[in-house]
Parts: structure tokens; C-alpha cells; sequence
């Protein structure tokens, strides 16, 4: 009886315990992925590179596959089905390890490579036949109060999002803001991509150490 209660019975409530942790932390991984894709993926076109915007993805696919999984999970454990407990383990699996490397990779990149990803100034350059990049440039300008990546001298004809709100006048570059726009990016780019980096570390050491 002890030999069997180890081997089956007994092990249901430590699965099912873990099935809840892998469920509640795929959740919070799916939750965080949606709401940086919503709110943090503003300026993702002035970057040359689509890590940022990849971390972002790996977290909701992660999030997504380990949160519908970890149902499969419990269910396994109290049906005591081999199929849905195999899919679980191997789901939970992917989900850990594409977790951890998100978040290594996440602070690699936050450390080495980020400041060769910004390129606002090619962006500029392509603005004038691409509306909604301009849109996305003026929005950035205007939110952080920049003009260009460096300063006013990387646009031929200042956009009035450079410079000042008033009731009159043009933009020009007496008046345009004084500080480029390179500086504000990285630090927006910088803070959102440490968070995810850091998220998906802690998630993943939650399902490791549960």
C-alpha cells in the first residue's frame, strides 16, 4: 500500500500543486506579453533590430501554450491520463526554457547591443513617404520633448512636433527642442526590456522551483 500510495496516489496533489503554479505563472507571463504589446510597443519601428519586439512575443507564446497546458496537467493527474500528463511535462518544458533564455537574452541585449539598435535617423529619412512612421516619430518628439535622433540638424524641414506648442508660428530651428531624441528612446527601450527580461527569469524559476 505505502509502495503504491508513492507511486500514484500520493504523487496527485504535488502534480496538481504544480499544474496551479505553471497555470497562474504562464498567466502572469501571457498577461505581461499582452500589456507590452499594447502599451510598450510604441517605438518599435525606429529599431533596427526585432529583438525587442520578439522578447515581447516569446512571452505571450510561452504564456500562452503554458497556460492552456497546465489545464492539461491537473486533469492528467486526477483522470491519471499518461497522454495529457506527457503533453504537460514537455509543454512545461518548452515553456521554462523559452522562458530562462528570453530573459538571459533580454538582459544581453539590454547591456550590449541596444544602443546599436536605435536608428531614428533612417527612420526620418523614410518618413517622407511613410505616414505612419512619421506619425510614430512626431509622437516620440513630442513625448519626450527631442528633436531627430541627435538634435534638429537630422531633418531638412523641421516637423512642428519639434519644437514647443503654441497657438502660432511655425517650427523652426531657433525654437526646435534642444536635445536629440537617441537618448530618451534607449532609455523607454532600455526599461521596458530589463522588466520583461527580469519577468521571464522570475517565471521561469517559479516553475523550476515549485
Amino acid at each position: 500500500m505505502g509502495a503504491e500510495c508513492c507511486n500514484k496516489d500520493c504523487l496527485k496533489p504535488s502534480v496538481v500543486s504544480y499544474g496551479v503554479v505553471a497555470w497562474l505563472s504562464s498567466g502572469a507571463a501571457l498577461g505581461v506579453g499582452i500589456w507590452m504589446l499594447v502599451e510598450k510597443s510604441t517605438y518599435n519601428s525606429l529599431l533596427d533590430s526585432l529583438f525587442y519586439p520578439a522578447t515581447i512575443y516569446i512571452l505571450i507564446a510561452a504564456g500562452t501554450f503554458g497556460f492552456i497546458f497546465a489545464v492539461f496537467g491537473c486533469a492528467g493527474a486526477m483522470t491519471d491520463s499518461r497522454c495529457m500528463l506527457a503533453l504537460f511535462w514537455i509543454t512545461s518544458f518548452v515553456a521554462f526554457a523559452a522562458l530562462g533564455s528570453t530573459g538571459f537574452l533580454a538582459l544581453y541585449y539590454h547591456d550590449n547591443v541596444l544602443r546599436k539598435d536605435i536608428n531614428i535617423r533612417q527612420a526620418i529619412n523614410e518618413s517622407e513617404t511613410n505616414k505612419d512612421l512619421m506619425t510614430v516619430i512626431d509622437k516620440l518628439q513630442t513625448e519626450f520633448r527631442c528633436c531627430g535622433e541627435r538634435g534638429a540638424s537630422d531633418w531638412h524641414k523641421l516637423p512642428d512636433s519639434c519644437c514647443p506648442e503654441e497657438p502660432t508660428g511655425t517650427c523652426d530651428f531657433a525654437r526646435a527642442h534642444g536635445k536629440g531624441c537617441e537618448g530618451s528612446l534607449e532609455t523607454w527601450v532600455r526599461e521596458n526590456v530589463f522588466r520583461a527580461g527580469w519577468i521571464a527569469l522570475g517565471l521561469s524559476l517559479v516553475q523550476v522551483s515549485s
